[in-house]
């Protein structure tokens, strides 16, 4: 159907620490044009050279130190270790703008986090304004914490926890994350034709929100969830049976984990018991669940 949407590739990071040595190098300041060539001479006879390789591995562990704590989660101690290089070595600081921009969106600063990383995309790799956007956009879903997060960006991290959770890794959040996709799904609206995260994304929760509790061994959940999201328009001019067999089709080959489980109001699991019984006068097939 085209709606399932997996992890976008994992965001930009530093990853030139073993590369800090020659751009520690290109980043020193210079002597300017006016400066003593004897006291330059001086400076290295005393060991100038060697005060420059301490201060670079020195930079190298902050470096290092930074782009660990931002996989961490730990925006604040990684804005403390890129400003202290920034200290240092100003112009090393600014080739680090993108891991800079990931460490605000973690220390609460959503919006700074998007504007910075925009411009550096802008700037620095040629995008127009409405990719590089897009690309900031897509970081800040996986980055942005805190308070100033707008109902977009609440949708977007969402949309992105249940993707992880349904072919990455096992959550326990993936039932709070649908929720939100379903409640914000119906107010956010697309920023343009070519908005697919907004566009497609809500409309997949039923596929992705299945995936997601069914790697966290919740097959109940998982049918539950496909059920009450399947798209409506997929099959507006079918009967009910017809319904009920092509979204237990549907889940069970798309949803490899749950395949075999016994779910409630199906046909018999592959070599199981038959299935409970829907509920019986006026039961919501899309609410059943396993009998106790």
């Amino acid at each position: 159907m085209g709606l399932f949407l997996k992890p976008r590739p994992p965001a930009l990071r530093f990853t030139g620490i073993t590369a800090l040595g020659a751009l520690l190098l290109a980043c020193q300041e210079r002597p300017s044009a006016h400066s003593d060539p004897a006291a330059s001479a001086s400076a290295l006879a005393a060991g100038g050279a060697g005060a420059a390789a301490t201060v670079g591995a020195e930079l190298a562990e902050f470096g290092t130190s930074a782009n660990r704590k931002m996989l961490h989660d730990d925006g604040k101690g990684c804005l403390e270790d890129l400003d202290k290089i920034k200290a240092k070595a100003p112009k090393l600081a600014k080739s680090m703008t993108a891991l800079r921009a990931q460490c605000q969106m973690l220390n609460g600063q959503c919006q700074a986090g998007k504007r910075l990383l925009s411009v550096y995309y802008m700037r620095t790799m040629n995008m127009t304004p409405e990719r590089a956007q897009a690309t900031a956009e897509s970081i800040a879903s996986m980055r942005c914490r805190g308070a100033d997060l707008t109902d977009r960006d609440r949708l977007l991290r969402a949309l992105w926890e249940i993707s992880d959770g349904a072919f990455m890794n096992q959550r326990s959040d993936c039932e709070k994350n649908i929720a939100i996709v379903r409640e914000l799904g119906a107010t956010v609206q697309p920023q343009s034709p070519d908005d697919g995260q907004i566009k497609g994304g809500p409309r997949a929760v039923f596929h992705n929100g299945a995936a997601c509790l069914a790697r966290a061994k919740d097959c109940t959940g998982a049918w539950r969830v496909w059920q009450e999201n399947y798209p409506a328009d997929a099959m507006r001019n079918l009967n009910e049976t017809q319904r009920r067999e092509i979204m237990e089709s549907g889940f069970r080959s798309s949803i490899e984990r749950c395949k075999d489980e016994a779910l409630a109001g199906t046909t018999p699991a592959k070599g199981g018991a038959p299935s409970p019984a829907l509920p019986q006068g006026g039961g919501s097939p899309l609410k059943a669940r396993h009998a106790p």
